[in-house]
């Protein structure tokens, strides 16, 4: 019962517009979503204290949120010790969010998208939160990340979905037409929610997790701040749960069979 209302509260808290939902833009490119069938849920009583001093939080709204991050090593900030909280959060930058939040790893080798080579910066969390985020096949055949664009309200609603379906299994993603019925009767934007992500951005909405604005938009393509990110997935961490897929195993998507993961 009491986990069922922590996600209860999550669902009310990302409903706020102030706060973000979710992420990304299609570009008229095809979306592809991980499959995540091996993914397993486990109790995350670990908790790290992290003395890192970030010089440009004080006073912040998300202040609070942050902090949390940092004192469990989620966040870490830059080198001159600031966290630049109101600038957009790349998509890249939400993946290590989400790995580090739900001790995701990878031990792959292969390169499963055009953009994020192994020598980024970025290769081991991409690699490893890959179930959790949407993809875009590019002209060449290929899937790219996208890993500098900005992490956008429906983006960010789809990785947010998933990981709330592992929490909760009575969480089921709408079939399109359903999708498509409610979604236009919620927002006058909808048609600008990429197709592949219209069910999971209803899932969301069929759950109490998101809202419009006041003029009655989801607004899509508004990319998060790094505050407002930090702040979303400090309170999922209320959930205290860990997200892995078991050493060995392996999982394959639109064709592509992604690398080995371990806890």
């Amino acid at each position: 019962m009491k986990k069922k209302l922590v996600i209860l509260s999550v669902f009310s808290i990302l409903s706020l517009s102030a706060l973000p939902a979710f992420a990304a833009e299609s570009n008229g490119n095809n979306n592809i979503n991980g499959n995540h069938d091996n993914i397993k849920m486990k109790s995350n009583t670990e908790v790290n204290n992290y003395n890192i001093i970030l010089d440009d939080i004080s006073g912040h709204w998300a202040e609070k949120y942050i902090k949390d991050l940092v004192s469990k090593g989620i966040l870490q900030g830059d080198e001159k010790h600031h966290f630049n909280p109101d600038q957009h959060v790349t998509r890249e930058q939400f993946a290590a969010m989400v790995a580090r939040m739900f001790h995701l790893k990878t031990t792959s080798t292969t390169q499963d998208f055009v953009d994020v080579p192994q020598k980024r910066w970025s290769y081991n969390v991409v690699e490893a939160s890959k179930d959790y985020f949407d993809a875009y096949k590019d002209l060449n055949g290929g899937y790219d990340f996208q890993p500098a664009e900005g992490a956008q309200r429906q983006d960010v609603t789809v990785t947010l979905v998933k990981v709330l379906m592992k929490v909760n299994t009575s969480i089921q993603v709408m079939d399109a037409n359903s999708a498509d019925q409610l979604l236009q009767s919620k927002f006058k934007d909808s048609n600008n929610i990429a197709a592949a992500l219209r069910p999971y951005v209803a899932t969301a909405v069929q759950n109490n997790l998101i809202q419009g604005d006041d003029q009655g938009r989801f607004n899509p393509d508004r990319t998060l701040t790094r505050a407002e990110a930090a702040t979303l997935l400090d309170r999922l961490s209320d959930l205290n749960v860990v997200v892995g897929i078991p050493s060995g195993s392996s999982t394959t998507v639109t064709g592509i069979t992604y690398g080995n993961t371990s806890n």
